[in-house]
C-alpha cells in the first residue's frame, strides 16, 4: 500500500495549528471532490485527527515544537490502483496544508 506524509513546521501555537487543518479538511471542496465519501474524525485532546475514505485512510497529527512552534503531519494510505496519482495526492496536501497554516 503506498503511502503518501506530509509535513509542515509552522510558527503557530499547536492548538492554533490544529483548529486550522481541522478546518480546512472538513471544508475544502477540492478534497472533497477527491472523494466525496470522507468522514473525519478528530481528538482535540491529542491533537489529532483521522480520515477514511472509499479509496484512502489519513492520520493529522499536531505535536508542539520549541519557542511556540508546531509540527503538522498528515499521512495518507492508498490502495495499490492509486500509485499513480500518489504524487498528485502529496502535492495537493502540500498545497492545502501550507494556504492553511499562512
Amino acid at each position: 500500500m503506498p503511502k503518501v506524509s506530509v509535513q509542515s513546521l509552522t510558527s503557530k501555537s499547536a492548538n492554533e495549528a490544529y483548529e486550522k487543518i481541522k478546518t480546512m479538511l472538513e471544508t475544502d471542496p477540492e478534497l472533497r471532490k477527491m472523494d466525496p465519501s470522507c468522514s473525519f474524525s478528530f481528538n482535540q485532546g491529542s491533537l489529532s485527527g483521522t480520515a477514511k475514505g472509499s479509496k484512502f485512510t489519513a492520520n493529522m497529527k499536531v505535536v508542539s515544537q520549541a519557542q511556540g512552534s508546531s509540527l503538522v503531519t498528515i499521512d495518507v494510505d492508498l490502495p495499490l490502483l492509486l500509485t499513480p496519482v500518489k504524487g498528485l495526492v502529496q502535492s495537493t496536501l502540500e498545497k492545502k496544508l501550507k494556504a492553511a497554516l499562512a
